[in-house]
């Protein structure tokens, strides 16, 4: 069964990609197609990892590679789908956790390509994550709401100070929706926990950043995948970093 999640992961990451392309255009799904020539790609090339793995990546009627942006999603959610089966086994919590899987790879692709985390996707996110906690009964009713409200009203002060100090575009209506969507997720008080970590990893990439020169003092980061990294690692592993701290 572990092989079956895996494959959903693949094609799961084959619909993600699509999206990711689809979504920030304001176009409805499409078949996959080169973005290059327009023409709609044949169905052996419409999951790109099998593509690459038997050197056909590229477009039969351009010859434009597929961007190697498409075969790590689809890996890495493969891989995501296979851990989470093995560590959750069947059950209503995993389904959930799938589908945030695919949620944050899908924010982690237009953040990162067109600094955009659209509320066509975090809307529906945020409605899902509420309905999850009444699903699984995992947090009192309380938490995921004051953890949603923690996270909204934390990233919407930061915007608000980053924004008038660096200029717009510092953090935007997205990173505060997908933050109140991290502290529902992860509830309270969990979200203390996601935001302290989003807020050190997101320094320690801007340092390195800085410091190899790929960014300069000015130039604006996308901050949903350090939101994003701080969420899973709160999700997998919170209580026992949260117990480390707290008992060392």
């Amino acid at each position: 069964m572990t092989v079956l999640c895996v494959f959903l992961g693949l094609l799961v990451g084959g619909l993600v990609n699509q999206l990711g392309s689809d979504l920030p255009a304001r176009r409805s799904l499409t078949p996959p197609h080169c973005p290059y020539c327009g023409r709609v790609r044949p169905w052996w090339q419409w999951l790109s990892l099998p593509a690459h793995l038997v050197g056909r990546s590229g477009c039969p009627s351009c010859g434009a590679p597929i961007s190697l942006r498409h075969p790590l999603v689809e890996i890495g959610l493969a891989v995501a789908y296979g851990y989470l089966w093995i560590v959750f086994e069947p059950s209503v919590k995993l389904a959930f956790y799938l589908l945030y899987s695919a949620i944050f790879a899908l924010i982690l692709i237009t953040d990162i390509e067109r600094r955009l985390i659209l509320n066509v996707v975090m809307y529906p996110a945020i409605v899902i994550a509420l309905i999850a906690n009444f699903v699984t009964r995992e947090l009192v009713w309380w938490s995921p709401p004051l953890g949603g409200a923690i996270g909204f009203a934390f990233f919407l002060g930061a915007a608000l100070v980053g924004n008038a100090l660096f200029g717009s575009g510092a953090l935007g209506e997205g990173d505060v929706s997908l933050a109140a969507f991290v502290g529902i997720i992860t509830g309270f008080p969990l979200v203390i926990e996601a935001l302290i970590l989003t807020i050190v990893i997101g320094a320690a990439a801007s340092f390195i950043l800085l410091v190899t020169g790929v960014r300069g003092l000015h130039d604006h980061v996308p901050y949903g995948p350090f939101l994003v990294a701080g969420a899973v690692i709160t999700l997998l592993w919170g209580y026992p970093i949260a117990e480390w701290f707290l008992y060392r």
